[in-house]
Order: C-alpha cells, then sequence, then structure tokens
C-alpha cells in the first residue's frame, strides 16, 4: 500500500510513463538516478533500455526489495537511502540522467539539491521530473507573473527548463488531490552564476519573496549600502515588487551583494 507519510502516489498509466521515458531520449550510454520506484512504472521501461548505469534511490524498505529482485543478475542498484542525503558524485562521474516522478514532499528540496550539485559538477546531462502542478508551474513562471519567485530564478540560473505535458490526478493511486505536470531540465552551457553567489541568490529571493507584496524599496535599503545602490542603479527598482525584477536583475544583486 502506497505510504502517505513519505508522499508515495503510484502512477498506473503505462501510456505516460512511456511518453515520460521517450523524452529522456535513453541508450546505451546512458547513465540514469531514479529517485522513488514505486511499483516500478518508469523503472521497468527505464531498464530495458540497458543503460550503462542505472541506480533507483527508494526508502521505502519493500518497494526497495521489489527493485533489488527486477534488478538480479545485472549490475544496476537499488539503493534503500533518504534521496536528500543520498551523494551523487559517489555514483556518477559525468553524463547523469535524472527520471523521477518526485515525492511530493521532497520535490522542491530535490530540485534545490540537484542544482545546486550541477552548479557544482556540471555533471547532469538532462532531467525528466514530475512535479504536483502548482510547484511545476511555478518552476517556469515568467516575471510580473503571480506564481513568479524563488524556485523560477534559482532554476533557470543553471537550467533552461520546459513544460512537457500535464497528467490528470486520475493516472495515480492513491489518486492525489491535483494534477502533475512533468518538466524537461537542461544544463545550460555556462550557469547564470557562480556557485559561490548561489547563497547571495536563496538569501535575496527568499528576503525579497517572503513578502512578496511588499514594494521594494525597504528590501533593497535593508540588504544594499547606499553605494552598491548608487553604484548599481537599484533604486529603479524601489517602486517595484519582487515579481517585477527579472531572473538576470537578480543575478546581477547575487554578485554584488
Amino acid at each position: 500500500m502506497p505510504n502517505k507519510r513519505l508522499g508515495q502516489n503510484f502512477l498506473i498509466n503505462n501510456s505516460i510513463s512511456k511518453k515520460i521515458i521517450n523524452f529522456a531520449k535513453l541508450d546505451t550510454n546512458s547513465n540514469v538516478l531514479e529517485v522513488g520506484s514505486g511499483r516500478q512504472a518508469l523503472t521497468k521501461l527505464i531498464k530495458n533500455y540497458y543503460p550503462r548505469s542505472f541506480i533507483v534511490v527508494e526508502y521505502d524498505k519493500i518497494l526497495h526489495s521489489l527493485n533489488e529482485k527486477l534488478f538480479f543478475n545485472t549490475n544496476y542498484k537499488s539503493i534503500n537511502s533518504d534521496a536528500l542525503k543520498f551523494k551523487e558524485k559517489q555514483y556518477f562521474k559525468h553524463n547523469l540522467t535524472i527520471i523521477s516522478n518526485l515525492p511530493y514532499n521532497i520535490s522542491s528540496a530535490l530540485l534545490i539539491k540537484w542544482i545546486k550539485y550541477q552548479g557544482e559538477y556540471k555533471n547532469i546531462n538532462k532531467m525528466i521530473l514530475m512535479f504536483q502542478k502548482e510547484m511545476g508551474d511555478r518552476i517556469v513562471a515568467n516575471k510580473d507573473t503571480k506564481k513568479y519567485g524563488r524556485l523560477s530564478i534559482v532554476s533557470k540560473a543553471f537550467f533552461k527548463i520546459k513544460k512537457i505535458m500535464n497528467v490528470n490526478k486520475k493516472n495515480f493511486y492513491p489518486i492525489p488531490k491535483v494534477d502533475s505536470v512533468v518538466l524537461e531540465f537542461y544544463p545550460l552551457k555556462k550557469n547564470k552564476i557562480h556557485m559561490k553567489e548561489m547563497h547571495q541568490l536563496e538569501k535575496i529571493t527568499n528576503f525579497f519573496f517572503n513578502t512578496r507584496r511588499k514594494k521594494n524599496k525597504k528590501k533593497i535599503e535593508n540588504m544594499f549600502t547606499k553605494k552598491q545602490i548608487e553604484d548599481y542603479n537599484l533604486a529603479k527598482f524601489f517602486d517595484y515588487r519582487p515579481e517585477n525584477i527579472s531572473e538576470d536583475e537578480y543575478y546581477m544583486m547575487s554578485k554584488i551583494i
């Protein structure tokens, strides 16, 4: 039975599973990480592509044991671990493809983890990830919209992101309260910020979007010196709200703070 505490909602529509895997464009040279195998809807399909390496990280011990049976007599691995503590670099040296119907309760934390991993190691080839639709919409949102925020800005510093398809909630068991969306992440050839600026970017976006309906004057005056405000013409943002500042302008702020 699905474990509510672990945010488990199993994908039960095989045609959707096949579409997700088709977008990954796997072959025998692929190195694949899947987080949360569930009933192996994606796992079995990935295995059938005979990737060079394939690791599933599954927290549920029962599901982990099923994966071990599936991988018997192969070099593929199922690791019974918390995905947030899993060390990708220990298992994958390059060209990593991440595919996951993400556990809802840790999806944003996993995304931030992989963004930082890419920023540090530039090791990810692509990610095909399923989110709750509301969160997915926030990730791909653009400035001047209500859904634009921290996740949009931080994600786009390292990835080009494309919405692949919406997935109706009826395609899961148990049926969740909301629909889902599948997003495709391709690493940028050149990151918009250096990893040393990631902490500043998180700090700025958290501070600004904590009170997203308030204008930016006091926020900017609290975070930057008078000289920085003058030198970088930050006063032009005083009458804006956080959602009216572009990603590139936030990246600029993260470099000067």
